[in-house]
């Protein structure tokens, strides 16, 4: 196993030898086994660039078809904040950490009981994610399920953008949901030039497993090649269920799903802003959940950056999630794991922190965890400097064998900036913690929550958008 690190570092857990192992087998995949493609338009543009459609659930695509795509497939993205100010660059060396997806429930930050989640939840978690420093975009972290029937994403939409400045993640159920929410970020920013210029928003789309080019999800990646907006375009599947039963097929199936939507796209679009990644894991054989604690997911991950660092390509992974129900030793050890190897992958965009109960269940108190674990995770991974300023060679003979530094100025001067300090986890002794009410950490985050979300306020808005915003999605029509 080839492994180090550096800036913005970097876990290979594949050898190059493997890594050409996997981008060979992906391309035989492509061309010998092939996908389905259910969208019309991704059939029509895959026979003009000299692929097999002949017939359509074994579409073949030749590795030049690959090999080109990759040659235009822009190896960094920019993306902004509704402000028009840059807030991520998807590229080597860049990590970013946000909110996971659509959970159907959530639990209270009051009342502490899960319940079903609704728009209003959408925006509180916005509003309290916007506050949170390691939080870096929002992704909705509930379904809106009290919204209209079919249009539960572009709810989700609105209740993100008048919550949040941070770049969002969406989704959509089709062709309509895509547009209206594209009309909601123009209305948002000042139009659709500057939308283009200067992208907010980025679209999470899906092939399904196994190999499968649905209508849905190529539909939405199209529109987004017209308008110049990132988008994600990735696999999820199961090992064992739609994925072999081995992390080595897995991980060549999941690589085949995401290069031959990116062929799609590029042929649409030389130089669409695609996002290459894979939410691949393992099917849990007693539970059958899509297991998002488990070894397999990081494993898959890793394996996953080391192919999108040989594309050259943006990347796209899940961390910062548990199999847990509530916030408990498990979670944190889940939350821990994911979110350290993700870092040390170099995933660019770091998505589902907080998710509890394998991706159903959000909560303020998560999040906020996960906000104290990226902050430890980037300290653990900051380059070391060596100088004479961080060796302070003249102090330490100052000082003397068997001397102290804790009455020297230089460390009065230095230790705020060269320490890391934690804000939720404690370090009193047991005397000192029993004074302080005995506090356990799940009650910790649950005040320091109610505290951040009682005083930060959605960022100020123009009205005039709002209202703009409002009517679009008045007037959206549901593809469902």
């Amino acid at each position: 196993m080839d492994t180090f690190q550096h800036q913005g570092a970097r876990n290979r857990i594949l050898t190059k030898a493997q890594v050409h192992q996997v981008d060979e087998y992906a391309l035989r995949l492509m061309e010998t086994v092939g996908c389905k493609v259910d969208c019309q338009e991704a059939l029509d543009i895959l026979d003009r660039a000299g692929c097999d459609i002949n017939n359509p659930a074994r579409v073949k695509i030749p590795r030049r078809i690959v090999m080109d795509a990759l040659e235009t497939a822009p190896g960094e993205i920019e993306v902004f904040n509704r402000d028009g100010d840059p807030a991520m660059v998807l590229k080597e060396d860049a990590c970013y950490y946000g909110t996971g997806s659509d959970c159907p429930t959530t639990i209270g930050l009051y009342s502490g009981k899960r319940r079903q989640c609704t728009k209003e939840d959408v925006a509180r978690l916005a509003r309290f994610c916007d506050a949170l420093a390691n939080i870096d975009f929002i992704m909705s972290f509930g379904i809106a399920n009290d919204a209209p029937e079919g249009s539960n994403f572009v709810h989700q939409y609105e209740a993100m953008l008048v919550n949040t400045k941070k770049p969002i993640i969406v989704t959509g159920h089709g062709e309509n949901d895509m547009r209206t929410m594209l009309e909601m970020a123009a209305a948002a920013i000042g139009g659709h030039k500057v939308l283009q210029k200067k992208p907010p928003v980025i679209l999470y789309t899906e092939p399904l497993s196994p190999l499968v080019h649905t209508e849905m999800g190529v539909s939405k990646g199209l529109i987004c090649c017209e308008y110049g907006i990132p988008f994600i375009y990735i696999g999820s599947p199961m090992m064992g269920a739609t994925a072999p039963a081995t992390l080595e097929g897995t991980l060549v199936q999941t690589v085949a799903e995401s290069l031959s939507g990116l062929v799609i796209f590029q042929q649409k679009q030389p130089g669409a802003k695609f996002i290459f990644g894979g939410d691949a894991t393992v099917m849990d054989m007693k539970t059958t959940i899509f297991s998002y604690g488990s070894p397999e997911l990081n494993i898959l991950n890793a394996a996953l950056a080391d192919m999108a660092h040989f594309y050259g390509l943006p990347f796209f992974c899940i961390a910062g999630s548990s199999d847990a129900k509530i916030l408990d030793a498990q979670a944190g050890l889940e939350y821990a794991m994911s979110i350290y190897n993700a870092t040390l992958n170099g995933c660019n965009i770091i998505h589902d922190c907080g998710y509890l109960e394998s991706g159903l269940t959000s909560s303020f108190e998560s999040v906020l965890f996960t906000d104290e674990i990226i902050s430890m995770v980037k300290y653990m991974l900051q380059p070391l400097t060596i100088n004479d300023e961080t060796v302070p060679l003249q102090l330490m003979d100052s000082v003397g064998p068997g001397g102290n530094f804790i009455v020297e100025e230089h460390t009065a001067d230095t230790f705020r900036k060269t320490f890391w300090f934690p804000r939720f986890l404690d370090r009193k002794n047991f005397e000192l913690w029993e004074q302080n009410g005995s506090q356990d950490l799940p009650k910790v985050l649950n005040e320091k929550a109610k505290e951040i979300f009682e005083h930060h306020q959605s960022p100020q808005f123009d009205g005039k958008k709002v209202a703009a915003i409002h009517e679009i999605v008045d007037n959206h029509r549901p593809d469902v």
